[in-house]
């Protein structure tokens, strides 16, 4: 069975995005529910995106013919069902945190490969059949809504035991919408490497680049207590997994706005304005998180993640775009790692660090830590209007 290539890949994002939505907020409290120290939690979640970072640049580089990037992307969907549902019979079976950690870490790899791939496929297919690539990597923050709110509700009346078999079964499904064959497959193309042979250390040697690169690591990396410990938090103070779950899906959908009006929006703003923004919208959203426990005033609050998060993505990928066209791969490689991996993985560590002691600690802290980032921002930096697209 054949099927369009545009809807091959629109299933792709939605059924991968489906299955993160139910992981990112709602594996912390399964992990919980096992009776996991909140010290073991973040432990787990902070490795989890070194891991995720390692899986995309092991499996980008077993790529050696473009056409095989669908069956890629079906194997690691497979492989990351399996090893979530040995998740779950381990936990039925044994307790064990070595184990448990080790099949976390190897989701990790199977899973996180999956995000790099899937846009690799899509970059492809936009030179190879004209592909909208926004309209298609709309539908995976599509599917996040449709696993946050409704999976999330469904897990309300299930119980928090059932986490687990839910994210399996949307992997397995997920991994059976792949099973079509697209009608156009990727062909390889020759990489012009000799045009391209500028090092990383060359690039953070520029003063700009390094000190953007660290401001835009301390936003997105004071995410890491919220992704890590929102839904715990907000479970404790007696809000439902439900709400908890709308309450995702508000953010998300606040984020997708966002990107949709963003070049309009900002086009008279220039990038370091657009980073003031942001880290001020953080520091706000970090203070208040502990504070506040009303949906309503929750909601709101939800609504900033277009700005702490959307507005510093945006910023930083149209700084990208404005860099010589042999610099762009290698810039967006440090901006994933540093600051959606490596920043994300070590504040989170330290969010965890600060939970045990008072869950507002955790929140608290990464407002300090957003705050910082205004020590970095670069001076000068050129107005949307004026990068080229």
């Amino acid at each position: 069975m054949k099927v369009r290539s545009e809807y091959w890949l629109v299933l792709n994002y939605l059924g991968y995005f489906c299955a993160y939505g139910v992981f990112v907020p709602l594996i912390p409290v399964w992990l919980q529910a096992q009776s996991y120290s909140d010290e073991n939690i973040a432990l787990l979640l902070a490795f989890a995106y070194v891991f995720r970072f390692l899986g995309g640049i092991f499996f980008s580089s077993r790529i050696k013919d473009t056409a095989y990037l669908p069956t890629m992307l079906r194997h690691l969907a497979l492989g990351s069902a399996i090893v979530i549902l040995a998740m779950g019979l381990s936990a039925l079976h044994w307790h064990s945190f070595i184990l448990i950690f080790i099949l976390f870490g190897l989701f990790s790899v199977l899973n996180g490969a999956g995000m790099p791939l899937q846009d690799s496929l899509a970059s492809i297919w936009n030179q190879q059949i004209g592909l909208d690539y926004g309209r298609v990597r709309l539908t995976g923050s599509l599917g996040f809504v449709i696993g946050v709110v409704c999976f999330g509700g469904l897990i309300n009346y299930l119980g928090n035991d059932a986490i687990i078999w839910v994210l399996g079964s949307l992997l397995i499904l997920y991994t059976l919408v792949q099973l079509p064959v697209p009608t156009v497959l990727p062909k390889s193309t020759q990489v012009q490497t000799e045009n391209s042979k500028i090092s990383y250390r060359d690039l953070l040697r520029e003063s700009n680049t390094l000190r953007l690169l660290i401001a835009v690591s301390l936003i997105q990396g004071s995410h890491g207590a919220y992704y890590a410990y929102s839904t715990i938090y907000w479970v404790s103070q007696g809000i439902s997994i439900q709400t908890t779950s709308w309450l995702w899906g508000i953010s998300v959908t606040a984020e997708v706005a966002l990107f949709f009006f963003a070049s309009r929006l900002f086009k008279n703003w220039n990038i370091t304005a657009l980073f003031v923004l942001s880290i001020s919208a953080a520091i706000i959203r970090w203070l208040c998180f502990p504070l506040m426990t009303g949906f309503v005033e929750l909601a709101l609050l939800q609504t900033f993640h277009a700005l702490t998060y959307a507005v510093a993505h945006f910023a930083t990928v149209r700084y990208i775009s404005a860099q010589p066209d042999t610099h762009i791969a290698k810039l967006q490689a440090l901006y994933n790692g540093l600051s959606s991996c490596i920043a994300v993985a070590l504040l989170t560590a330290l969010s965890g660090v600060l939970y045990t002691y008072a869950a507002s600690y955790a929140f608290w802290g990464m407002a300090i830590i957003v705050a910082l980032a205004l020590l970095f921002l670069p001076k000068s930096l050129p107005r949307i209007e004026q990068i080229a697209r």
